[in-house]
């Protein structure tokens, strides 16, 4: 406000201001009367108003001390009494001791210059002084220094055209120099802005402070107040921003007291006036706002905000989906019921196909190989080493040359042609085929390698298909691990946009709402649309509503809001989830009023409290649970339990049970074979077999001839 007012009513105007409440540390006076320092504001010394005052004389300067001291002994040597002094001194006064001063010194110098004597003049003759022009030309371009500062005269207009104003500044009823302006120079400033914060600072140690806040964890709750040593009648509060703003106090010396709006405050387009916390800022009636209360355009137009104390941005809130017990046959999954088949037949196809072929050209048939001339013994190469070395190159998907045959016994005649047969055998019968195909879709060796062109090029269109169907298996199967940790619907902000089965909205007064409302974005715009069109209603009253509606929803509601409160909400509540990346960057701030001369000091107490760490620990303290209702961190390793992988230890288990009874099966076949070739009873056939496969040693079973057993019984007849 400026005061442009006689000097001797400006205290009194003063005196009003102060009896409406009108001196606050909001308000900011600017006298422009030049004779206002020569007025006491002792009577204001309590008051937090800014005070700035424009003079012309510097009631500090020597030349203005000795002036005084000189006119105050002239009056004492003339007999009368003075009370002038530097401090009392009008600019009137001032100003006509400089035009004598400045005449008798310009008169004097013109003197020194040239020869000036006395001359009559009358009254009633108009003729000017010869030596008048002289003395003009001679004033404006003299410099002289008098009580208001440099005087010096345009040399065309003869106007003053320099002087120097200082400027100053009340504080507890005294005066302040913080600079000066002059024509040249403009404004020079005599005291740093470091130097007039510090002053400012130590100004504050008796200011109360009246901060504002919403009640909403984690940044403002009331408490029990006996329990913090109050007495009960004593509002007692808690939180984030609580912390904060003592720690500040301790800081910087002030004291605060903490009131409550539930509204963050919206404007009135019509009388461009805000509601909520930010309305209370603008009517002074509070000093800082502090809450989860973003800084955005049309706020910052109407308050003061402080470096942000928080980064964040708009996230979406969401139900967490229920887990699924996992199936026993899951390794199944990766491939659709229809595909399984569909490999299946062609696994059967292609066996069938290439035994077709195998028959029909003639470069798979060959002679057997040689054998020694009378051995007698028949040799198997599935050793227990074997046997172990088979099972590990089985799961190592490597090839080991040391594979079963399929034949109805294990055990071959190394003998397989009698003399003179001239006949032609393959290795490509159907079983065989069958157990090639089987091998090269596993990735193993099957010890049966196709020699005709024909055979090898089906055999090589299908080891390609093999290649991509066990490729596709193995990508499905772990994205299928990795996205079975996050089963949901939506993954980001565009999936919820096109998911209609799945409702989002979010707080009706918040900065969230004006973000959709005001984007230039078509996603957002869209998505503010359907906001707006939903019925019933998708908006809330409060963050917490939204939260509640969440998890009434099961997955039918998603709630846009900051992703600091979501990290809050998901600490406490294991039944909630964070979705996507934040669709913006904001801050929250503390609030002022507009202009407020305690901005640039909260603000670095904001600054400092960040770079010291403090802010981090205090979050920590609000935001994150400990003990036992901290929620289970989801394992991020992929590492399979049993309860996904059982199927396939099934299927195991049956594989080998069904192997088993077909090795019976194989052994009493074997059984009444021996005993018919060999002439003896399937009891001795079955002892001598059984006997023998017990010894579980050697790779090399004798033949068992009717003559041998004879030999055998004779001899022990004898």
């Amino acid at each position: 406000m400026i005061l442009d007012y006689e000097v001797e009513h400006l205290m009194h105007i003063l005196g009003q201001a102060e009896e409406v409440h009108f001196m606050g540390d909001y308000q900011s006076f600017v006298i422009t009367n030049l004779d206002a320092h020569t007025l006491s504001f002792s009577e204001f010394h309590k008051s937090m108003a800014n005070i700035t005052l424009i003079r012309l004389i510097n009631p500090e300067s020597q030349h203005v001390r000795n002036a005084v001291e000189e006119i105050v002994f002239n009056e004492q040597k003339s007999g009368r009494t003075s009370v002038l002094s530097p401090n009392t001194m009008k600019t009137k006064t001032a100003l006509m001791y400089d035009a004598v001063n400045f005449f008798a010194t310009s008169l004097h110098g013109l003197v020194a210059t040239q020869t000036m004597g006395p001359m009559r003049i009358a009254c009633d003759d108009i003729k000017p002084w010869v030596h008048g022009y002289s003395l003009i030309n001679y004033m404006r371009v003299m410099e002289v220094n008098g009580l208001t500062g440099k005087m010096r005269f345009d040399a065309e207009t003869g106007n003053r055209n320099y002087f120097k104003l200082d400027v100053v500044r009340v504080q507890e009823s005294k005066k302040h120099r913080l600079g000066s302006w002059d024509p040249e120079l403009n404004m020079t400033l005599t005291r740093s802005v470091s130097e007039i914060n510090s002053e400012f600072a130590q100004s504050i140690t008796n200011k109360t402070f009246i901060v504002v806040g919403k009640l909403v964890q984690p940044y403002l709750m009331r408490c029990n107040a006996t329990e913090k040593g109050m007495d009960k009648d004593e509002e007692c509060f808690e939180g984030f921003a609580y912390d904060l703003v003592e720690e500040m106090a301790k800081y910087n010396g002030f004291k605060f007291k903490f009131t409550t709006n539930q509204d963050y405050g919206i404007m009135n387009h019509k009388t461009g006036k805000w509601n909520g916390m930010i309305g209370e800022l603008q009517s002074m009636r509070a000093d800082l706002a502090i809450c989860d209360l973003t800084i955005t355009f049309d706020r910052r137009n109407a308050v003061d905000f402080t470096t942000p104390f928080m980064t964040l941005g708009i996230s979406i809130l969401y139900a967490k989906p229920e887990k699924k017990k996992p199936q026993l046959f899951w390794f199944l999954n990766p491939l659709s019921f229809s595909v399984w088949m569909y490999t299946a037949t062609a696994y059967l196809g292609v066996s069938l196909f290439l035994f077709m072929l195998a028959r029909m050209t003639p470069f798979e048939w060959e002679l057997p190989h040689p054998v020694k001339p009378g051995d007698n013994t028949l040799e198997n190469s599935m050793t227990l080493l074997n046997c172990l070395w088979f099972s590990i190159g089985s799961v190592l998907c490597a090839g080991c040359e040391v594979l079963p045959k399929i034949t109805p016994n294990e055990w071959n005649d190394p003998q397989p042609w009698k003399e003179g047969n001239n006949d032609l055998e393959t290795r490509l019968n159907v079983a065989n085929l069958i157990w090639f195909s089987c091998g090269t879709m596993l990735q193993q060796g099957s010890d049966v390698s196709p020699q005709a062109v024909s055979t090898r090029l089906v055999a090589g269109m299908w080891w390609f298909f093999a290649l991509i169907m066990t490729s596709s298996y193995t990508a499905n199967l772990t994205a299928s691990i990795t996205s079975g940790r996050l089963d949901t619907p939506i993954k980001n902000v565009d999936d919820l946009s096109k998911d209609s089965n799945i409702e989002y909205g979010c707080y009706e007064e918040g900065s969230t709402a004006s973000f959709f409302q005001k984007s230039n974005l078509s996603l957002y715009q869209r998505m503010w649309s359907v906001m707006e069109a939903s019925n019933p209603t998708v908006f809330t009253k409060s963050n917490q509503e939204g939260v509640d509606r969440v998890l009434k929803g099961k997955g039918r509601y998603a709630f846009l809001m900051e992703s600091s409160s979501i990290e809050y909400q998901t600490e406490r509540n294991c039944n909630l989830m964070e979705i996507g990346n934040t669709l913006d960057s904001k801050g929250y701030g503390i609030a002022m009023p507009m202009n407020s001369p305690y901005r640039t000091l909260i603000s670095e107490s904001v600054l400092r409290l960040q770079e010291s760490g403090f802010m981090r620990e205090l979050k920590d303290k609000w935001w994150k649970v400990q003990g036992d209702n901290k929620c289970e961190e989801e394992d991020e390793s992929d590492e399979l339990g049993f309860t996904k992988i059982g199927g396939v230890f099934v299927v195991l288990v049956l594989g080998c049970l069904i192997a088993f009874m077909f090795s019976i099966l194989e052994f009493l076949w074997n059984i009444r074979k021996v005993a018919i070739e060999e002439e003896i009873t399937p009891k001795e056939a079955l002892i001598l077999e059984w006997k023998f496969a017990m010894k579980c040693d050697g790779g090399v079973k004798p033949l068992r001839r009717r003559h041998h057993i004879d030999t055998g019984t004779n001899s022990d007849t004898s």
